[in-house]
This record gives C-alpha cells, structure tokens and sequence, in this order.
C-alpha cells in the first residue's frame, strides 16, 4: 500500500488556487470550493495548530471523502498541484456536483 503525505502548508497555499475559497476560525482553516462564484458544497478543512505539518494517510482520506476524490493520489495531485483547476472542475462535474 502507498503512503500519501501532504505537507500542510501545500494544502493551505494551493487550494485556494484550484477555486476554493479560504475562510478560518480559532481552531482551524475551511476551504470552500466555488464555481462561477456559487459555493458548490464541496469543502475541507485543516487544523489551525502546528502539529501535523504533514498529512498521513488516514487525514488524506478523510479529505478525499470531502473533496468527492476517487484516490489518495488524486488528493495528493490535487494538493500538490499536478491536477489543474479545470481537471478538478471536470472531476465535479462529472459527478453531477455543479
């Protein structure tokens, strides 16, 4: 099985480049995704706090069940930019999500 790790400042700094919109509160920091400036009710989320700064597998799961994500690796993709903005609208919208 392959482990996926994310490091959490590529999560913070990259999503908001894929479309989500980034909005925080004490303990932790929410990334809405939008398109053509509706919310589309797809989000995720990490803790505020310094400890993990990289996300394992199981915390790269839960995200891929918010981020309506087939695989680890697409998360990864996703995060880490090799999946474009439109690659991961057309993921969506095959989904029937916008």
């Amino acid at each position: 099985m392959i482990q996926v790790q994310i490091e959490k400042r590529l999560i913070k700094s990259n999503l908001p480049k894929k479309g989500f919109i980034l909005r925080q509160n004490p303990h932790h920091i929410y990334f809405h995704y939008t398109y053509q400036g509706k919310d589309s009710g797809v989000s995720t989320y990490i803790s505020r706090g310094s400890k993990p700064k990289t996300y394992g597998d199981s915390l790269v799961k839960q995200m891929k069940r918010q981020l309506k994500l087939d695989t680890n690796k697409q998360v990864k993709d996703l995060c880490e930019c090799p999946m474009t903005k439109d690659e991961y609208r057309q993921i969506l919208d095959n989904q029937n999500l916008l």
